[in-house]
């Protein structure tokens, strides 16, 4: 239950983020309407498409600078209060520098749940209702190919092809796989899979046939492929982006991925960055509460560089992490937790400098 102390610090600090969130949604869509204006005057965009398009983008603005809000609450309210002596006069009370943190960080705690949900939930569509906007009005030109492609056909038959080519109708690095219950059955590896008059055409086939526990293997120069029923225009149809896509939706992503035969351990690290990056919120007040509570000097203009340059190195890290996990030079895991893990240690650690 809230004391009437957590209640004046938890609204002091409500107040500074709502601010914070207000100003960086405007600052967001202001940079974006400047740099879409020519492509809604071109198209005749309403005044109503138009704010569709912005009212959609709002969750995608909040989710990625609620962390950068959060530290810059927690610096504004938490520096404030040590300027202004209300630090001091608490911990003369007897109320210890964790007491005063513990409300923050429930709520950061909450706001990372919050945050979570919303890129879970909401702004996987939302995004997709502002790319339609621009789609009706013909703004995006087609896509001429596509990358670690999966389709599912008749008779348990699962498609990987590392690259498609759309106008040529060629794949590359394709892997077909019947599966049958939990069983493969059948697994057809080429390097190249084009589409003729007759259908497709694999080039460079290894064709394995497994019963009952053996295996009968045939290689081919060119082999045709009836057992499909999927088309050109299947292979083509859009698919989102891996890191566009839900926690669920890329879970399954990647199990099909694998299912398919293909590696899917370099998208294993976007997975776990759906859970790490929402709780950058909660790291933010930790690491912000003790760096604020140690009376820094200078101000307001102070506090906005601290976030500025902690938010860079946060997000540089989680970037960082991304990239060698993805190419193989970390555990996935670890590239993904890594920001998190070292954020925690170092707020850690300024909580016990931090005076009691």
């Amino acid at each position: 239950m809230l004391t009437q102390i957590d209640r004046y610090v938890v609204n002091r600090f409500t107040r500074v983020l709502i601010v914070s969130l207000i100003s960086f949604i405007a600052i967001y869509i202001v940079v974006d309407l400047i740099d879409h204006l020519d492509d809604f005057l071109r198209d005749a965009l309403g005044f109503t498409s138009i704010a569709r398009y912005y009212v959609n983008y709002i969750p995608y603005i909040v989710v990625l600078t609620l962390p950068i809000g959060m530290l810059l609450s927690t610096l504004f309210v938490i520096g404030e209060m040590g300027s202004s002596n209300e630090l001091v006069a608490l911990k003369a009370a007897g109320i210890s520098i964790y007491r005063i943190a513990w409300p923050l960080l429930r709520v950061a705690f909450l706001v990372s749940i919050i945050s979570m949900l919303l890129a879970e939930l909401i702004v996987p569509g939302a995004n997709e209702a502002r790319r339609d906007i621009l789609d009706i009005r013909g703004s995006r030109t087609a896509q001429q190919h596509s990358r670690h492609i999966t389709r599912q056909d008749r008779g348990g038959y699962v498609l990987y092809a590392s690259y498609y080519n759309h106008e040529h109708q060629r794949a590359s690095n394709v892997t077909i796989v019947q599966i049958a219950g939990n069983t493969t059955r059948r697994r057809i590896d080429a390097s190249e899979m084009v589409w003729d008059n007759e259908g497709w055409l694999l080039t460079n086939a290894v064709d394995r046939v497994l019963v009952e526990g053996s295996e009968s293997l045939d290689e081919y120069v060119t082999m045709r492929l009836p057992v499909l029923t999927l088309r050109p225009t299947d292979l083509a149809r859009e698919d989102k982006d891996p890191e566009q896509m839900a926690f669920l939706e890329l879970r399954d992503f990647i199990a099909r991925i694998r299912e398919a035969g293909g590696d899917g351990s370099r998208w294993l690290v976007d997975l776990h960055l759906k859970i790490a990056v929402p709780l950058a919120s909660f790291m933010m007040v930790w690491l912000g509460f003790p760096l604020a509570a140690r009376s820094w000097r200078g101000g307001k203009a102070v506090y906005v560089g601290w976030t500025l340059l902690i938010g860079f190195m946060f997000f540089v890290v989680v970037r960082a992490g991304q990239a060698m996990g993805r190419a193989g030079s970390i555990q996935p895991e670890i590239g993904a937790w890594a920001a998190d893990a070292l954020f925690f240690v170092v707020g850690a650690t300024l909580f016990r400098w931090t005076r009691k």
